[in-house]
């Protein structure tokens, strides 16, 4: 072969090898990007953006957004959550049954095969009554978590976690504080 032909050949194979491993780094369980909005008070929003939803490790993956709020003296109410998420779940009524260091309040998607790249999916969380904290540590996870109900069945206390990822720790949430946007 000669010199200029193996060379323009191994810069074609050098790149494709470059375009095909770079479309599994941005694969994840957990969105590459997105958006934390706390309006100061009781509500909260979360938009969500993945580059390559996966890969997953179980047969039936969820997902779940959790927000863990780490004084369990700043909400002291259940929330309520609604999502766009494909066949999403609230999943408050969970909060503070299995968590030691602090509520976990969560939002998520029975069905993580369906979450589709490049679509902004959104999520939310709705408080009722605030207790005596001014502010509390949080930390926004994005899990990967599988459904273990029998036969098929979808429901918020059979869905175990697979693999988390933390999207915001290290910050505070102010009670009465102004509204803020936290990109993640």
């Amino acid at each position: 072969m000669n010199k200029p032909i193996q060379k323009w050949t191994t810069k074609i194979i050098f790149t494709l090898l470059l375009i095909l491993g770079s479309a599994t780094v941005n694969a994840t369980y957990y969105p590459r990007a997105g958006w934390l909005y706390y309006n100061g008070q009781f509500y909260l929003a979360s938009y969500m953006l993945w580059d390559s939803p996966g890969p997953w490790t179980s047969t039936e993956p969820g997902y779940e957004h959790d927000l863990h709020v780490h004084d369990p003296n700043f909400f002291t109410s259940q929330c309520t959550t609604f999502s766009n998420l494909p066949d999403s779940y609230d999943d408050c009524p969970t909060a503070g049954i299995f968590d030691p260091n602090g509520p976990v309040f969560s939002f998520g998607s029975f069905d993580a095969e369906l979450i589709t790249a490049n679509n902004w999916y959104f999520g939310a969380w709705q408080f009722t009554s605030h207790g005596s904290a001014a502010s509390s540590p949080f930390t926004l996870i994005g899990q990967e978590n599988e459904s273990r109900c029998p036969f098929g069945l979808e429901s918020i206390w059979c869905m175990f976690s697979n693999n988390s990822q933390p999207l915001l720790f290290g910050l505070y949430m102010n009670w009465g504080g102004y509204p803020t946007w936290v990109p993640y």
